[in-house]
């Protein structure tokens, strides 16, 4: 397994100075590379030491460990937050004292606020030192605006790091005990489940820790606030902070909510996440069965239950913004209402002070606080979540040290497991508890599984499995593996990158690559579950020969086998049937007792066969080979180098492309199409005036109380002029204006929210279904080319933000941004000199963002596909754990998801200081125009009154975080958008032809089931290499024909050809009806497959084999009885509506295999496919399946693709394929004729006794076909000498 991170760039920020932390100063380079050209990994900065996931995840499961002990002794159940708490606790209580010092500066902000205004409602022209004295509030309010600035973004910086060790952590905890989970635990939790606790649940711990402070500090800055406000309007201010009290309640109570819905909508986004991997793994026997528009329903109906748990919480999410948006205003009504229904004055100080303090605290008390509480809460739900697998059974571990005697060996004694005929393999790997019993091994073990594992890697790191590369082993192993000659034909040869599940492998080279990594471990005992199956028969006998005989002869080899001729080596031989042992002993012993031995292995030296008897216990055919003594009087005849796999042209590689990361700004018409797919263009230039109408009430409202306040203190001063009577406004006529524009401000925000919730989130709705649909129709090669990871990426979180946050940052961005414009459009009215400095500022600020996004784009795209490969060797090293397992290699896993993940980190930290870098300068141009209004209206003072200064400036004072913000959130807009993108990349792919054409064939058609290839040539991918070439063959109605060929001699294309799963060129024709005339499901529908790996889908049994309901019961009854899954089906608790494992993992191979027969039974079609589906199934599942489809289809016509060439040799005809070209194509006796035939070539290197026994069946069949009246008289005289029929002979006793 290949390290992942070449020597990295040292992290500069480990060396920066005080000044260059503070400004973020030591990120300059990277912005200035960022700058000259795209950011690639190489140019990111390594992790610190302490950010390591190594160090970060031992360290936090030290302290789990020790909670679970505790719990253990105390007899509760442990606290993973106790354990987070314990970890964490130190380091995160500093950052409250930075918490405590920026929320007092905001406190004191407004005092120095009033002062000034203060001075403005006392103006005095010749008073100097008045002046003096406000010019140095001005300096103290400017100075505690530049403490904001610098001290924020430090503070939350610190607080994301925080959150993404606990992530980190996390995740290393995840994965560790992912490895080590029981059988029975895996089958309480799924793939689909561990990833979603990967993507989604650990990303709550990145968001919890940013406001977690905000617990404390939130009621503290309350009470603060409160005795401020006391000082300065008395009684009244409780009037608003009882309004404050009120919101948070209800803000609470609509994050209970929130986080109900939550829950269940993650319910139905796993349950869809888990259907669509299944889609994409099994999508190409999905089309060949035409089963899209099924599980288009499946998705389709989870996606509307899970959509409409969405809109739900989106109302909610809407009502809570527009609350916070308005709750200012509310407050301040409130306020000031009950004040002058008190008989107070209004003057502009108190108004403005008032509005500013309330403004600080209404932050932290509607927005941090509740987000707090709602983050707490979600954390916990995903803590809890987390828990519960972190405390799933876990494997035991055995030890397999070797005894002191050093005496290697396996042994099983009264060995029971409930489990319905499984293979003792998984005991002896330790994967399957005994009821009782026991097993003991002694010694290394190396496991071969029985559905080979690849991982993504080169091919040698996949043999190498971490072990030190020895050139002269290595090559000896590749010989022995038989994949010498594979490795030629590639063009990288071993250090070629394989995909993810191997897509650049055929099923037989994936096997030898897993047998050559057991064979290179060099261990003790072999646990090897049916590799040769795998394999053609030439292989198989290669591979037998050189790599089991030679290679292994002094290890301990346990053999799992189907194919009986291999049972003459085998020094101990054990039947297996029903999961009990029925005999054991040696080959000689066996012949010996002769006990229904013959019907499993064809003896040496006899000519005929007799048939089987009936009743024989031969269903799982497993052998032993215990210890070593090979017996050295077979004379093995040695395997020419030759003798290997031909060209495997297959499965051609298609090589994977690299997943595109769009480069540049996200185009103008992403958000077209973004908006379009949400709603009518009307609808949304209503959404446009109702924005606006939103913002201008949210403005006049606070004019018109500086408006009132002038009014007011203008009749004061001009009543002490004339005699001391202070006169009283027309209450009535100001506060009807006042309470009309409050109500306008609360309606248009609450509507304005709604609206775009509503439009956003149909939008991410049906862009989902068009990307579905889109994905459906796409053709096979798209699947081969993308790996699983990265089609469900965009499902998952891609469509998650459509879903979830983008429409929320939308609709912050939009409210943020009117507010900017608003106070910006205050400031120049009242003083319009301000729009001198605002033109500079504004250019260094359109400059900044430019610059700013260059970089941060690439930053943010290098996280997204950083990300992947974490998911990627997550899912595939759950599909091998058992291997895994077998060789001891958990740590080396662990180290590699450690460096992946220290590679997502290295992404993620840029995207953090990357993003404060930018902020910290777009505070400090904030910081600039509250100086340029302070000091300006100073030096302006005679034009001036004091509301209008009031108004200015405490409209500036707000600017402070909320400018960082709107930008922030319009770049996070735009991040956001890349997801849209993708999302909409997908939904047009090239497609397929379409399903159905206006043309449709008959609906009895074929009734012949007549198939012809004229000239047939077929490739998988536009330009690629011919895997078929001129074909050209007649299948007649009802014949049965097996083909037969070397690895990557075109079998599987014949059949791609066939269902047209890439267009063939040349003509096919059905009962003369082009195939390419008609659509893919007219035609695909009217042919049946037994695909060669059986796929079952996750849902009931009856949905598996009948999705469309077009059966009865009674139909469905009868298929499983006819392939004896009757009982089986019966004893499941809910019977046919039992909701199976994930992809069926709870039924054995066999078992699955005969699933898929019961389909093709049903479909009752007049031409079936079977595509090598007994390659891995033993004699008797065979045996059942050989002789059903004889039975059920003897009127169909069958095509057979078959490695064993047992089960075709009683065809009509026999295809011989070679690198893509027919070469022989007769009957098979008539082939076996031909000496010089590669039929009768193949034949030959079973055996003799096998290649005898084979002519002899063809024979019979070739007379009972064509002479059937010789059939019965039993004159036939073989010559023998040679064991083939000598025809002449034949003839004359037929004449």
């Amino acid at each position: 397994m290949l390290p992942v991170y070449q020597e990295v760039k040292p992290n500069p920020l480990q060396d920066a100075n005080l000044c260059s932390r503070v400004f973020f100063w030591w990120l300059n380079p990277l912005f200035k590379i960022g700058h000259k050209r795209r950011l690639e990994e190489d140019d990111m900065y390594s992790v610190l030491p302490e950010d390591r996931s190594q160090h970060l995840g031992e360290e936090l499961q030290g302290f789990w460990d020790k909670e679970v002990l505790r719990a253990e002794n105390d007899a509760q159940k442990p606290s993973l937050t106790r354990a987070i708490i314990k970890c964490y606790w130190k380091s995160y209580l500093v950052l409250g004292i930075f918490t405590l010092i920026e929320e007092s500066a905001k406190v004191i902000q407004p005092i120095f606020l009033g002062k000034i205004i203060n001075y403005f409602e006392n103006y005095d022209p010749m008073d100097s030192v008045a002046l003096n004295t406000a010019y140095a509030y001005a300096t103290v309010l400017t100075f505690c605006t530049l403490i904001l600035a610098i001290l924020h973004h430090l503070y939350f910086y610190h607080v994301q790091c925080a959150g993404m060790r606990l992530r980190v952590a996390m995740c290393h905890m995840i994965y560790r005990k992912a490895l080590r989970l029981s059988n029975m635990a895996m089958g309480k939790t799924t793939t689909g489940q561990i990833v979603n606790l990967l993507s989604n649940d650990v990303n709550k711990f990145d968001q919890v820790t940013v406001f977690l402070h905000f617990l404390w500090a939130g009621p503290l800055q309350a009470i603060a606030v409160t005795a401020l406000l006391w000082m300065e309007i008395g009684i009244s201010c409780l009037a608003g902070m009882a309004v404050l009290i009120i919101l948070l309640p209800l803000q609470s109570c609509f994050g209970k909510l929130f986080s109900s819905l939550r829950s269940k909508t993650a319910t139905f986004t796993d349950a869809r996440i888990r259907t669509m991997n299944e889609v994409i793994t099994g999508i190409r026997i999905i089309k060949m069965y035409a089963w899209e528009k099924s599980f288009s329903n499946l998705i389709t109906n989870l996606r509307k239950k899970e959509i409409s748990k969405i809109l739900r919480s989106s109302c909610l999410r809407g009502m809570n913004l527009a609350s916070f948006f308005s709750a200012s205003k509310i407050i301040v009504f409130v306020t000031f209402t009950t004040y002058v229904l008190l008989g107070s004055v209004i003057t502009a100080s108190r108004v403005f002070v008032a509005v500013t303090l309330y403004g600080a605290v209404r932050l932290t008390v509607t927005l941090f606080f509740p987000s707090a509480i709602e983050r707490v809460s979600e954390a916990i739900v995903s803590i809890r979540r987390i828990q519960t697998f972190l405390l799933l059974d876990e494997i035991s571990q055995r030890n397999r040290q070797l005894p002191s005697d050093g005496k290697k060996m396996v042994h099983v004694q009264d060995f029971t497991a409930f489990w319905d005929k499984s293979s003792l393999l998984s005991a002896v790997l330790g994967e399957l508890a005994p009821s009782h019993g026991l097993v003991s091994v002694h010694g290394r073990i190396a496991y071969v599984s029985q559905q080979p594992w690849v991982f993504s890697g080169t091919l040698r790191s996949n043999i190498l499995f971490g072990k030190k590369y020895e050139k002269e082993r290595y090559e000896k192993v590749i010989k022995a593996c038989a994949l010498k000659k594979d490795l030629q034909l590639l063009e990288d040869g071993d250090l070629t990158v394989i995909g993810d599940r191997g897509t650049t492998l055929s099923g037989g080279q994936k096997a030898r690559v897993n047998l050559a990594r057991a064979v290179y471990q060099d261990a003790d005992i072999y646990l090897l579950d049916d590799p040769l199956s795998a394999v053609d028969a030439e292989v198989s006998r290669h591979l037998f020969e050189l790599c089991i005989c030679q290679i292994l002869h002094e290890k301990i080899t346990i053999l799992v086998t189907h194919q009986l001729q291999y049972l003459k080596a085998a020094s101990q031989i054990l039947i297996l049937k029903d999961g009990k042992m029925v005999q054991k002993g040696t080959y000689t012993e066996f012949l010996k007792s002769g006990i229904d031995f013959g019907s499993l292995l064809k003896k040496d030296n006899e000519e005929s066969e007799q048939p089987p008897v009936p009743g024989t216990p031969t269903l799982r055919n497993r052998t032993f080979s215990e210890s070593s003594v090979w017996s050295q009087q077979s004379s093995r005849p040695s395997l020419k180098d030759g003798a290997l796999e031909s060209q495997d042209t297959e499965n051609v590689p298609v090589t994977l492309s690299e997943e595109n990361r769009s480069e540049g700004k996200v185009g103008f018409q992403a958000y077209k199409n973004y908006f379009r797919a949400g709603a009518h263009w009307i609808v949304f230039i209503f959404l446009i005036l109702l924005n606006t109408a939103a913002q201008v009430a949210y403005v006049l409202q606070d004019w018109w109380l500086s408006y009132w306040a002038n009014k007011q203190s203008m009749l004061n001063v001009t009543v002490n002029g004339g005699g001391n009577v202070t006169e009283k406004l027309d209450l009535n006529w100001y506060l009807g204006i006042y309470s009309g524009l409050t109500v306008a401000t609360v309606l248009f925000g609450i509507a304005r929210s709604l609206l775009v919730f509503y439009v956003l989130v149909n939008s991410s709705q049906t862009l989902h279904n068009k990307m579905f649909e889109s994905i459906l129709k796409a053709p096979v090669l798209f699947f081969d080319r993308n790996p699983i990871g990265r089609i469900l990426n965009r499902f998952s979180k891609d469509i998650g933000h459509l879903d979830d946050l983008l429409p929320l940052t939308f609709l912050d961005f939009i409210q943020t941004l009117l507010q900017v414009v608003g106070v910006v459009s205050v400031a120049v009215a009242v003083i319009p000199w301000i729009a001198i400095p605002l033109v500079p500022l504004g250019i260094i600020f359109i400059f900044l963002r430019r610059y700013f996004l260059e970089t941060s784009r690439d930053v943010k795209r290098l996280e997204s596909t950083t990300r992947s490969p974490v998911f990627s060797h997550l899912s595939s090293s759950l599909q091998g754990l058992w291997t895994i397992r077998a060789y001891k290699a958990e740590e080396r896993c662990q180290e590699l998801f450690d460096a992946h993940q220290d590679l997502h980190s290295e992404a993620w930290f840029l995207f953090l200081t990357t993003s404060r870098w930018f902020a910290v300068r777009l505070d400090a141009i904030c910081a600039m125009f509250v100086i340029i209004v302070a000091f300006g209206s100073l030096i302006l003072a005679k034009t001036l009154d004091a509301g209008q200064v009031g108004l200015a400036l405490s409209y500036a004072l707000t600017l402070m975080g909320m400018f960082q913000w709107c930008v922030r959130q319009s770049a996070e807009v735009e991040n956001m958008m890349i997801s849209v993108e993708r999302v909409i990349e997908y939904t047009d792919l090239e497609k397929e032809a379409p399903w159905e054409y206006q043309k449709r064939p008959p609906p009895a058609w074929p009734h012949e089931g007549v198939i012809i290839f004229d000239n047939v040539n077929f490739m998988y991918s536009p330009g690629g290499p011919l895997v078929l070439k001129h074909l050209t063959a007649l299948i007649k109605s009802q014949e049965k024909v097996g083909i037969v060929g070397r690895t990557g001699a075109g079998k599987s294309s014949l059949i791609s050809a066939l269902f047209r799963l890439s267009e063939p060129e040349g003509k096919i024709w059905i009962d003369k009806i082009l195939t390419t005339e008609i659509g893919l499901h007219d035609l695909r529908k009217k042919m049946s497959i037994i695909p060669q790996e059986p796929v079952l889908f996750t849902g009931t049994m009856r949905k598996n084999l009948d999705p469309f309901n077009e059966h009865t019961d009674e139909e469905l009854w009868n298929a499983l009885q006819e392939v004896q899954l009757k009982e089986t089906i019966e004893d499941l608790p809910g019977k046919m509506d039992t909701e199976l494992a994930e992809s069926g993992s709870n039924f054995s191979v066999g078992q699955r295999q005969l699933v898929c027969l019961a389909r093709a039974i049903l479909r009752k079609n007049q031409i079936l496919i079977i595509d090598e589906a007994t390659a891995n199934v033993d004699p008797r599942t065979d045996e059942l399946i050989q002789k059903k489809i004889r039975e059920k289809f003897a009127h169909c016509t069958v095509l057979t693709i078959a490695h064993r060439l047992n089960t075709i040799i009683d065809s009509d005809k026999i295809m011989v394929l070679d690198s893509g070209r027919l070469k022989e194509y007769d009957e098979p006796y008539v082939l076996l004729q031909n000496k010089e035939s590669l039929f009768y070539k193949m034949v030959q290197q079973l055996g003799k006794a096998e290649a005898a026994a084979l002519t002899e069946t063809a024979k019979q069949v070739y007379f009972k076909r064509n002479y059937p009246h010789i059939g019965h008289t039993d004159h036939m005289v073989t010559n023998t000498s040679n064991g083939q029929p000598s025809t002449l002979t034949i003839f004359e006793t037929a004449l």
